[in-house]
């Protein structure tokens, strides 16, 4: 079984949206359970006019808890953590030379160039995968088919896997040296609707179901101190 680093940086946000109560996405269903069932208690309160109010203060604080698990509020974030997690649990499926670090962040000392122009200087990475095929730097995607096909975003998924995975490459240049470890950028659809493009030749498009055998089919490239120095390197910038 693979090694697992961190949480999936869509389930961290998520959590911060939710009360305390809630420590992972499967507390979500009894906890809202719990606050909705106070909530109704509450409607009848005390006898006499302070038992009434302190009831309804009360009542008022456990419907806010309530409202937190609202859809418009955390409908986004949740469908992009279940899309996270199903990808974590299939690569935990690879054996112990796979190593997946969930929630990085990395900045840079300094801006470098992107496109010709000197604009990018940090990113977000949903997973690194390092192991003896290589450092994989996967972008995971779970959008409906309709906005999958909305072109007319300032920041494509595939332009976002490009960047990230440049920056990536660059803390790694500069922490092992030049041409010690390259970095494979993976854009992961979750429901199989973004293609590949050919505008973003570093970029490789994979499923959730597929990307274990995407991984296994490469050939060795890191030999396990290598891959001890890079994991140990890049648990500092897990953000969960």
């Amino acid at each position: 079984m693979a090694f697992i680093y961190g949480m999936a940086d869509s389930e961290r946000a998520l959590l911060d949206k939710l009360p305390k109560e809630v420590k992972n996405v499967e507390d979500m269903i009894q906890v809202k359970r719990q606050f909705t069932q106070k909530m109704k208690k509450q409607r009848y309160g005390r006898k006499g006019i302070l038992g009434t109010v302190f009831s309804e203060i009360k009542r008022y604080h456990y419907k806010r808890q309530v409202d937190k698990f609202q859809y418009e509020k955390i409908g986004k974030l949740r469908t992009g953590t279940f899309g996270e997690n199903d990808v974590i649990d299939e690569l935990a499926k690879l054996d112990d030379s796979y190593h997946i670090l969930c929630g990085i962040e990395i900045e840079l000392p300094y801006w470098v160039r992107y496109n010709g122009r000197k604009n990018l200087k940090s990113a977000q990475m949903d997973l690194v995968v390092v192991c003896p095929k290589g450092v994989f730097m996967i972008e995971v995607k779970n959008r409906t088919d309709e906005y999958a096909q909305q072109n007319n975003r300032d920041l494509s998924p595939h332009e976002q896997t490009e960047r990230a995975g440049r920056v990536l490459w660059i803390a790694l240049q500069k922490k092992f040296g030049d041409g010690e470890c390259g970095v494979t950028n993976v854009l992961l659809s979750i429901k199989g609707n973004l293609p590949y493009d050919q505008r973003y030749r570093s970029v490789f498009v994979s499923s959730w179901r597929t990307i274990n055998q995407f991984l296994e089919k490469r050939v060795d490239i890191l030999d396990e101190e290598d891959i001890e120095d890079i994991v140990k390197y890049l648990e500092g910038y897990i953000t969960t």
